[in-house]
């Protein structure tokens, strides 16, 4: 009965603590949600009510999207007599026409910016409240087992083994319950990220298709009216634009540091191996020497017997080459998002639905889910390690929290918006070892691994290398 009573102040100490604990920090962070801090959404005071605005709002996009659709449609038909609200266009020229047909295709596609934003916004929040009732059902049986003492456990034990089995239980019940306050944090800030991209997006297209209105309404009234007379829409410097400008000049000062990381490695690199080299002659020599002393001293004490040269000679086996991971390819690389090889966004120069501007995107992006492994697309070394906001799921600029590896021969590879980074500048990794976790630091809009390759720092297409 002593050892009972022993096992069961231990779990009184280790494991009730951890239950009243994570019901306490779940508690609390249920509270804490009833008002989004700063939020600006239409000036919404609490969630429910930003929440209702963009229900609304993503209601009447909806609306104004199917009269579009139904211009557009109109406007590509065969016909030439256009009718209902399009009949004006008639009388009007060619020239008039192709101008009507270009604002109306920006006007659909700030409508849908706007409506995506706002439909994002809305999942992530109806995310929120359902891990909300899910935990908070949880916390409630927590307490409820919590005014039930271990000795009470014990007692309704029908055997010593199921009193054990019960506390391993209740000791993976805590685990889930710290799991679960990491689920509800990791579903707080992404409602945070989608509500602040959506009012990023309504502010920036509402002014953009109030402009767009506007220049319809004077090519439908004036009837001589030309692309000059027109206000083009124009690309504003806007917060989304400012950060993927300052994302592109992050990426610019890189290259240049990347290449002077890849020098100095390989400075060190064959410094040490000089260094290696003349210590192993050393150690040779050394060698030699000795043997040749102690041959010597063989000879001289056995003048009649011969050397034995076998074991001098005997060739060193060559260890045999180390099969790669099954899961590299021909190059000896991996995909660096494990379980999902999809890529969301590629390589290459992108078109802005709106404005018509193109944008470079240095790498690709792939995933992603909140805490997800990323790894080591090859071997290599651990060159820079940037992360202003370890542990964060967002928050920061450029490209938040990353981490660059060096792979020999000019090639090193970039991983960006990472929330956790598992290792330092220096370390060895293997393709395929687990460097960090999934995250949407710096200018991101939701989580997902943004990953590149360069050559002397300069930025590739990385497709290539891990398929």
């Amino acid at each position: 009965m002593q050892i009972h009573n022993k096992t069961a102040l231990l779990a009184r100490r280790h494991i009730w603590p951890r239950l009243f604990l994570a019901g306490a920090i779940v508690m609390a962070m249920l509270f804490s949600f009833g008002l989004p801090g700063g939020m600006n959404l239409a000036a919404a005071g609490t969630t429910s009510e930003a929440l209702a605005y963009a229900r609304t709002k993503q209601a009447e996009l909806a609306q104004e999207q199917q009269r579009l659709a139904q211009e557009k449609e109109q406007l590509a038909g065969k016909a030439d007599q256009l009718s209902g609200e399009l009949a004006w266009l008639n009388q009007r020229s060619a020239e008039q026409r192709r101008l009507y047909e270009e604002k109306t295709i920006q006007l659909e596609a700030a409508v849908a910016e706007m409506n995506a934003a706002y439909q994002a916004y809305i999942d992530a929040e109806e995310d929120m409240e359902a891990k909300k009732q899910q935990y908070g059902e949880r916390v409630q049986v927590m307490f409820e087992h919590r005014n039930k003492s271990v000795f009470q456990i014990f007692l309704e034990s029908s055997s010593l083994q199921g009193f054990f089995t019960t506390l391993q239980f209740i000791g993976i019940v805590a685990d889930t319950d710290e799991q679960m306050i990491e689920d509800l944090e990791i579903a707080k800030d992404h409602a945070e990220l989608k509500r602040e991209i959506a009012r990023q997006y309504a502010e920036e297209m509402t002014a953009v298709v109030e402009q767009i209105e506007a220049d319809l309404a004077l090519l439908k009234a004036d009837a001589n009216a030309r692309e000059a007379d027109l206000h083009q829409v124009e690309a504003s410097l806007s917060e989304r634009e400012r950060a993927e400008n300052d994302l592109l000049a992050e990426s610019e000062q890189l290259e240049t540091q990347i290449a002077a990381l890849q020098q100095q490695l390989a400075a060190e690199k064959a410094a040490a191996a000089t260094a290696a080299a003349e210590a192993s002659r050393a150690a040779q020599a050394t060698r030699a020497a000795q043997a040749t002393k102690a041959a010597e001293a063989t000879r001289a004490a056995q003048p009649t017997s011969a050397p034995d040269h076998q074991a001098a000679n005997k060739a060193t086996p060559t260890p045999k080459p180390t099969n790669p991971p099954k899961q590299t390819n021909s190059k000896g690389w991996v995909w660096p998002y494990p379980g999902d090889r999809t890529i969301y966004s590629p390589y290459g120069m992108r078109l802005h639905p709106v404005y018509h501007y193109y944008r470079m995107h240095t790498g690709v992006d792939l995933g992603g889910s909140y805490g997800n492994p990323i790894v080591a697309a090859a071997a290599g070394t651990v060159i820079l390690v940037n992360n202003p906001r370890e542990g964060s799921n967002k928050g920061g600029s450029g490209y938040g929290n990353y981490i660059i590896i060096d792979h020999g021969g000019g090639v090193s590879t970039l991983y960006a918006h990472l929330k956790n980074t598992h290792v330092k500048v220096g370390s060895t990794v293997k393709a395929g070892d687990r460097i960090a976790s999934c995250g949407s630091t710096g200018t991101s809009i939701g989580p997902h691994l943004h990953f590149e390759v360069r050559i002397n720092g300069r930025h590739t297409n990385p497709v290539p290398y891990i398929r």
